[in-house]
């Protein structure tokens, strides 16, 4: 994914359940920027939490997601703050970052040094093999 691929999502709207490509939430975004720009099929996420747990277990016990110890372009992202985990994409552009739909702001792009400046102190990357 080019700068200028990104930029085309940059104020698209957070819009819950959206799958884009004119809004997106944030799985939908992670969703859709993995198919189309690095050829990765994530599942749907489901809708309830034990659901989400489940779905994740078998992900990274079957190794097809898997964490890795430092970011690379078009690696997952899991944001955590608070209660609810947020997901994005890293993108290597600008000294790196996340390409994100946070509710109420649309998409961003938030660089690595700033994700704690918004609420995450928490990262952990991952690969999906």
């Amino acid at each position: 994914m080019t700068p200028a691929e990104a930029n085309l999502y940059i104020g698209r709207p957070w819009v819950a359940g959206a799958r884009g490509p004119a809004a997106f939430d944030c799985w939908g975004l992670l969703k859709w920027v993995e198919r189309l720009h690095f050829g990765v099929a994530l599942p749907e996420l489901p809708a309830l939490p034990d659901e989400r747990r489940d779905l994740y277990g078998e992900q990274m016990a079957t190794g097809v997601w898997r964490l890795i110890p430092a970011p690379v372009h078009g690696c997952g992202a899991l944001l955590r703050g608070g209660e609810q985990p947020h997901v994005g994409v890293y993108l290597a552009h600008d000294g790196g970052g996340v390409l994100h739909a946070q509710e109420g702001t649309g998409v961003i792009f938030t660089p690595g040094r700033n994700l704690k400046l918004m609420g995450y102190p928490r990262v952990c990357w991952y690969s999906f093999d």
